[in-house]
């Protein structure tokens, strides 16, 4: 049995059309709205048709963004219990119906312009696998990349401090414990069978090892980090998503897993906030909370409201005292600041850190980064002339795909999942300067890597030679 995602997200849309249709709006914010959230929907279950039929990858992947942190988000609107950044910031309901006009519009001009500049990843010469030398290679690497951050964050580096503001954590911001996951998932699926059988295990410690320092850090998404990676890489490497029956089942565990990761994550989250883990009271709240307190409602509140694409966005076009953070001049400064390591020229930070202390007029400290997202973002930036950045991004992607070549199919595919990732971290809205910044560090251990297995293959040439 097989199954397309394009035909799960689907049928995710028509179960809240469905749920839409029959659920009670009164007391929600979307009173009123009822015309406006159909259009929404119409316009996504347009884009999944197109799709179906013509199967681009960017569209698959702009579509699973929309489906999951926009449309998914609409059932939980209807909680008693609900969590919501247009709540609490007292949106003005009366103007919703315009602001669903708005994303609708925006989502279909980014559809639109997808299918008009039409990136593709030229798979073609992905398919011959990669050696066991190499593959050795890229685990060892990997493994000494997770093992610098695990060290970095257990021993030395105060996680309450900036970063930037020394060597260790400049190269803790690049050499992240993201990117050896992407290189050792990738590498294991361009890898025969029968090798990856025989190193299975040192794998499968690697991304435990990973996914227990991102938790000890506070992140609250680590397991759901492998998930997306793993889901992209395959994107990479075989197009558009189409799940086996085994595939569905190992999707099922991993989700629950991601569910009991985040919950872990952010008991972890408030003990650094206070200073740090110190003794082993957090262990007795991890039992506490899990094994006598466990809630599954109030798990999925927590999560519906972090993936609550459709408030942020929302709140974010409804405030006007956000306009003077989201531009370029604000931009130029920020990605200035970031790009210079160990001081700062504006001082400056990310646009998507001031999005609390302006709404609330403070100076605050707290550097948490708020979601802007892509269409709140471009529709501040362009109004409804959005396609004049969307445009020019996707240009940029389908000539780097197809005009970028390197010496060996890894290195090849390497570069490509850089572009996806790049292309899905920039539909999640952190803001356009946080994004140049990510593509610069990205970009550096990107390559870094790939001169790498130029000198392992070199290396391996000689040694077949001799």
């Amino acid at each position: 049995m097989e199954i397309k995602l394009n035909s799960i997200l689907t049928t995710l849309v028509l179960a809240v059309l469905i749920f839409f249709f029959i659920a009670d709006k009164n007391g929600t914010y979307l009173i009123g709205s009822e015309v406006q959230v159909y259009l929404l929907l119409a316009v996504t279950l347009v884009a999944l048709v197109i799709n179906s039929r013509f199967n681009n990858e960017f569209l698959e992947i702009l579509n699973v963004v929309f489906v999951i942190f926009y449309i998914c988000r609409i059932p939980f609107i209807f909680s008693a219990d609900l969590s919501s950044m247009v709540i609490m910031r007292d949106v003005d309901i009366s103007h919703i119906q315009w602001y669903l006009v708005v994303l609708a519009f925006q989502y279909l001009s980014l559809i639109i312009c997808i299918l008009t500049v039409n990136p593709r990843i030229p798979r073609w010469h992905l398919e011959n696998p990669i050696s066991e030398y190499i593959f050795r290679r890229i685990l060892v690497f990997s493994f000494i990349v997770i093992l610098f951050n695990v060290i970095l964050t257990a021993f030395w580096l105060d996680l309450n401090k900036q970063v930037l503001s020394n060597i260790p954590s400049i190269l803790k911001t690049i050499f992240t414990i993201k990117s050896a996951i992407v290189v050792i998932l990738l590498s294991s699926f361009m890898v025969e069978k029968k090798i990856f059988l025989k190193y299975k295990y040192f794998v499968v410690f690697c991304l435990l090892l990973g996914i227990g320092s991102i938790t000890y850090e506070g992140g609250k998404s680590a397991v759901l980090l492998v998930i997306l990676l793993t889901y992209l890489v395959m994107v990479v490497l075989r197009g558009p998503m189409v799940f086996r029956l085994r595939g569905l089942i190992i999707l099922a565990v991993s989700t629950l897993g991601a569910f009991i990761s985040y919950y872990i994550g952010s008991i972890f989250r408030s003990h650094q906030l206070r200073g740090g883990i110190s003794d082993g009271s957090i262990f007795f709240q991890l039992y506490q909370n899990i094994v006598h307190k466990a809630d599954i409602f109030d798990w999925l509140h927590a999560i519906s409201f972090r993936m609550g694409y459709l408030d942020f966005y929302i709140e974010v076009v409804s405030n006007p005292a956000y306009k003077a953070y989201v531009s370029f001049t604000y931009y130029f400064k920020a990605i200035l600041d970031k790009l210079t390591p160990g001081f700062d020229i504006f001082n400056v930070p990310f646009m998507s850190r001031m999005l609390y202390p302006s709404y609330f007029e403070s100076s605050s400290t707290v550097m948490n980064s708020r979601l802007v997202t892509v269409f709140g973002e471009s529709y501040l930036l362009f109004g409804f002339f959005s396609f004049c950045l969307f445009l020019p991004l996707l240009f940029l992607f389908k000539y780097a795909l197809s005009s970028v070549r390197t010496s060996s199919r890894l290195s090849d595919a390497l570069f490509y999942m850089y572009l996806v990732y790049l292309f899905y971290w920039w539909l999640t809205g952190m803001g356009l300067d946080m994004w140049v910044t990510f593509v610069v560090y990205e970009g550096i251990f990107t390559f870094s890597i790939i001169g790498l297995i130029w000198f392992w293959s070199r290396r391996e040439s000689l040694n077949t030679s001799v």
